[in-house]
């Protein structure tokens, strides 16, 4: 497969291949922060969802973290989600649920251009920005999510959840993109 260097080329892949070519069309990125700087938006203490595009075959969703901010440990609603490290460090870490809580089954560390895969037969996980400043990942859905299940630590159990952006482009055709 040919390196992606821009947005408009990795949307335009995206709505030729199939779910299962997904994870080629990412390790092909070649794409400058920059590009990806025009869709980000920031919040002080978190991390924001930024809808880039939004397809009846895939979702490509922009997430801008903030020093230190981690998501709850969440499920996918069934949908395979990738994630390219655009810039930062994060953490992933992965879980099994127990009767009694949960199962670590695996720690990794995120560097930019690295490439995460989960869906919920793996079991759930959560992401956290270690690098010392702001990070941005990338985040890639098969098909569009609209709900996840996320454990909510203060009642103790999971809650479902429907998914909200904090800004969407509205790309309606890739040529509104330059």
């Amino acid at each position: 497969m040919p390196t992606i260097k821009t947005i408009i080329e990795l949307i335009e892949t995206f709505e030729n291949v199939e779910p299962s070519e997904q994870v080629g069309v990412l390790k092909s990125i070649d794409i400058p922060r920059k590009e990806f700087e025009a869709f980000a938006t920031w919040k002080e203490g978190g991390y924001t969802r930024n809808c880039i595009v939004r397809h009846e075959k895939f979702e490509l969703i922009l997430l801008c973290w903030d020093t230190g901010v981690k998501t709850p440990i969440h499920g996918h609603d069934g949908q395979n989600c990738w994630v390219y490290l655009i810039s930062g460090t994060i953490s992933e870490k992965r879980f099994k649920q127990k009767h009694h809580g949960f199962e670590l089954t695996n720690d990794a560390t995120l560097e930019a251009g690295s490439i995460s895969y989960m869906h919920d037969r793996m079991g759930f996980h959560t992401l956290e920005n270690v690098s010392s400043g702001l990070s941005m990942t990338l985040h890639v859905y098969a098909h569009p999510i609209d709900i996840c299940e996320v454990y909510n630590e203060k009642i103790g159990s999971f809650e479902t959840v429907k998914m909200v952006y904090d800004s969407t482009a509205e790309i309606k055709d890739v040529t509104q993109i330059s």
